[in-house]
């Protein structure tokens, strides 16, 4: 996937300083294709920030594609309902049955950080809970009529960080929920497990219904990891790193940075990464100079991911192309996923660390096909 429009970029924003509205106006002044602009929008998940910004500035969109902007949010608005009527049925057999959870992603950061439905929409909803019950919880939502598969669809995905996707249709729409065992894909160095303690969790609203979530700077740890592994259709979605963003600037807002440098250096270096792609917001980019000089160096594939394995491995590719796509992801994919600075060399990740970790990946596939049970 390449890197998004300029004109999609420039509008990921909570809001649009004077700055930031005058790159999204020359964006926009300069798009020519605009029936590609509104296919990346909803792609990105940027559908309710295009309304909001539409209705807050004089932005030069076409006038016929206003309407079908307002749709879309009308769409996303229903989706959200029908979403908040699955977590309260989900709330209500879970504490009925003893068995704790926690929002993850989209599920915690819409009505923490997002606050209006429509600006976060989501796949899928996902749920942090305790290995001890997760079978549990699994059943308990076949009671309510979700449609759960008992097994992953392959031998390959038998040890996921997740049970498989949970489906349910509500008032039209398709809801999703994933169960997870693990806050982080085993793609991505590192593991995240329900909290222990009382301490890594926190309260969050959604109307009438309050659910936990983790606290904030864990949180960020989390949605971080998420946004440096693999993404679906190799493309990584300009509202996964606002997610990022916009907690990080909420943190540093409720005085725990410093909690953060110590604990999760490595969301410093993905807001590094990510200001490559789209500018911070001055106060974040204030507090990473403090650490590190913020990049000075252009990278190749700004915005632009490692595709999946089963791409690069199945499809009718030469062998270049297939070299190409796992040994050579763009230089700024590589930073992010390996935590490097994007101002440091990438010679031993090039070299050494990504050649091992797809190794990796190849032999865990071959296993489960040949071997696994």
């Amino acid at each position: 996937m390449h890197k998004p429009l300029e004109s999609v970029t420039a509008l990921a924003h909570f809001s649009l300083s004077e700055q930031d509205l005058a790159r999204a106006v020359a964006a926009l002044q300069h798009e020519t294709n605009w029936q590609e602009w509104i296919n990346q929008i909803e792609l990105h998940g940027l559908s309710g920030f295009a309304n909001k910004h539409m209705e807050e500035h004089e932005l030069p969109i076409p006038e016929e594609l206003r309407m079908p902007l307002k749709a879309l949010k009308v769409r996303h608005q229903s989706a959200a309902r029908a979403r908040y009527k699955v977590l309260c049925e989900i709330d209500t057999v879970f504490k009925d049955n003893e068995v704790p959870y926690l929002g993850l992603k989209g599920a915690a950061l819409m009505p923490y950080l997002f606050k209006h439905d429509y600006l976060r929409p989501m796949r899928d909803m996902d749920l942090l809970l305790p290995e001890s019950v997760l079978n549990k919880a699994g059943d308990l939502l076949r009671d309510i009529g979700f449609d759960l598969p008992h097994q992953q669809p392959s031998k390959f995905m038998r040890d996921m960080h997740q049970l498989p996707n949970a489906t349910k249709m509500v008032d039209g729409f398709k809801c999703s929920v994933e169960l997870h065992r693990d806050g982080i894909s085993r793609e991505v160095p590192g593991h995240f497990y329900y909290p222990v303690s009382s301490v890594a969790r926190q309260p969050v609203r959604w109307h009438d219904l309050t659910f936990d979530a983790l606290e904030d700077v864990q949180m960020l740890h989390q949605v971080c990891k998420h946004l440096e592994g693999l993404h679906s259709g190799a493309v990584l979605k300009l509202i996964n790193i606002m997610d990022v963003v916009g907690l990080a600037q909420h943190v540093l807002q409720q005085g725990k940075w410093e909690q953060l440098k110590t604990s999760y250096p490595h969301v410093l270096n993905t807001l590094r990464c990510i200001h490559m792609l789209t500018p911070l917001p001055e106060p974040l980019v204030a507090q990473l100079q403090k650490a590190s000089p913020m990049p000075n160096k252009s990278l190749s594939g700004v915005g632009e991911i490692m595709g999946s394995l089963r791409n690069a491995l199945l499809a009718d590719r030469t062998l270049q192309q297939r070299y190409q796509l796992l040994l050579r992801p763009s230089d700024w994919w590589l930073h992010l996923y390996y935590n490097v600075d994007p101002n440091r060399s990438l010679f031993w990740v090039k070299w050494l660390k990504h050649p091992l970790r797809v190794a990796n990946w190849l032999s865990r596939r071959l296993y489960s096909g040949l071997l696994g049970g």
